[in-house]
């Protein structure tokens, strides 16, 4: 590494201390702040009685300021490529309609993504999406989208309680989510046994797209579980932090237990190049 992209990054850390929100340090359930997508910073907790994470989202000194509909636009276009790929059959011979969302480790921004690609995918074409909280070890949709969790996915699957009288909407239009409900003590087993085939069948039928937000791959087995039941499997990394060791042994375990790997999310992605240099360069291109 150059001992010019060292002073780069160490300028870059500097100016984001100078500009850091009062918000990022507000632990949620003794966690601290959700995720970063490309400089985007999503508070986990809800900061207004009536008001998303995903229509809040601060955008940070040095990035385009330009916002719709609460997305940093540089990080809506990486989305709405997610999204014309997967509402694309033609390019892969199939449809894919149930989709997780796994990082390897927690705090990689898992989260985020599946609620970020979720929104995405309700905006194209008014599609009806589903987004379920399938990390029973923190869960937290009901966090970002400001909704209940009396009830929800663990009840539907294990006590065979109707899923209609658990689908909540939100405040955004053709998307729904379905809440954790009460934390099991054996998570695995959740996804285990023809219950939660059954659901999954029912659910496509409701449903364009189904999202699942699931435990970290590298800390807990859930996923590996949930995995061979659904289509496909989107593994989120951040930048910085994961490494390529637990990067692999993610993608491997996965595909050892069935699932089959859409692609790679890289969250927190930096650029140190200074905002001169950046507008010389994209003016010469």
């Amino acid at each position: 590494m150059s001992e010019t992209y060292k002073a780069l990054k160490k300028a870059a850390a500097e100016k984001a201390k100078e500009h850091r929100s009062p918000l990022e340090n507000i632990p949620v359930d003794g966690r601290e702040r959700t995720e970063i997508h490309r400089g985007m910073e999503v508070p986990s907790r809800v900061q207004e009685q009536h008001r998303s994470p995903l229509e809040n989202i601060p955008v940070d000194e040095g990035e385009k300021t330009e916002i719709h509909r609460g997305m940093q636009v540089p990080s809506r276009v990486q989305y709405e490529k997610l999204r014309v790929w997967l509402t694309n059959p033609a390019s892969r011979g199939q449809r894919l309609q149930t989709v997780m969302v796994v990082g390897c480790r927690s705090g990689n921004g898992s989260t985020t993504t599946a609620a970020l690609l979720a929104a995405t995918l309700a905006e194209g074409k008014k599609k009806r999406v589903l987004i379920i909280d399938g990390n029973f070890r923190t869960p937290s949709l009901n966090l970002v989208f400001d909704v209940k969790n009396n009830g929800g996915f663990t009840e539907v699957v294990s006590a065979g309680m109707p899923f209609e009288a658990h689908i909540q909407p939100t405040n955004r239009e053709n998307l729904f989510v379905l809440t954790s409900g009460q934390i099991s003590f054996s998570p695995t087993e959740v996804f285990e046994g023809k219950a939660i085939d059954q659901l999954v069948s029912w659910l496509k039928e409701k449903f364009e797209f189904i999202i699942f937000d699931s435990a970290p791959a590298c800390e807990f087995p859930d996923c590996y579980a949930l995995a061979p039941k659904v289509d496909s499997i989107i593994l989120v990394t951040q930048a910085e932090e994961t490494s390529i060791q637990d990067a692999q042994r993610a993608k491997w375990n996965l595909e050892q237990a069935g699932g089959r790997i859409l692609g790679v999310v890289l969250n927190r992605e930096k650029d140190y190049t200074p905002a001169f240099l950046r507008k010389f360069l994209s003016s010469a291109s």
